[in-house]
């Protein structure tokens, strides 16, 4: 009996091995093509203080959500786990919390605006609301995450629609930023000179 069970771990062992070394392999192949954030834009002359600070904690908040991004793909093609469906590997965690508490830290700062300032940037061409209905979905998903026990695997379904919501939230903090880069709209009385 107990050289039958000695060849199944081995067996196991062996498997776990060769897919955890193809997604060594396959996350080396692919780093390139993982979404990165550039650097900070310089803020144009017309953007007061306020929104210069947002203009600043978006390009950070995107840093911090890029990099949960990235964390959450590398956990995608490392865990040898996925093969079987599911997802264990703790840095799956780690990453939705970085990314919870940057959609936090960017809605506070959003909501710390005045509201003239607020809408402002409505009239760049940018609203909080898709941002904020996104960041309460992804905190169904930390909560989902908080109350599972500690080596609870994750569905593979679950994870990519985690990741899925983190890059929407990253291209919902661009647009904030292309609108507050884009300038002010032209003015009907400006003269034309």
């Amino acid at each position: 009996m107990s050289l039958v069970l000695l060849a199944l771990m081995l067996v196991y062992g062996a498997m776990r091995s060769a897919l955890w070394a193809r997604g060594q392999w396959r996350f080396f192949r692919m780093r390139g093509d993982l979404p990165w954030a550039g650097a900070p834009a310089q803020a144009p002359a017309h953007l007061g203080d306020s929104l210069t600070r947002l203009l600043s904690h978006s390009h950070a908040g995107r840093v911090q959500l890029v990099a949960s991004a990235r964390q959450v793909t590398m956990v995608l093609v490392v865990d040898p786990d996925v093969a079987f469906g599911c997802v264990r590997d703790f840095r799956f965690r780690f990453a939705l919390a970085g990314a919870w508490s940057a959609a936090n830290a960017w809605l506070r700062a959003y909501d710390g605006l005045p509201e003239l300032e607020q809408r402002r940037l409505e009239e760049y061409g940018y609203t909080a609301r898709q941002f904020g209905e996104r960041r309460v979905e992804l905190g169904r998903a930390v909560r989902r995450c908080v109350r599972a026990p500690a080596l609870e695997p994750f569905a593979v379904a679950d994870v990519k629609a985690v990741q899925q919501l983190v890059l929407a939230l990253i291209r919902d903090l661009e647009a904030c930023e292309r609108a507050l880069l884009a300038g002010a709209p032209e003015h009907p009385y400006r003269a034309v000179g």
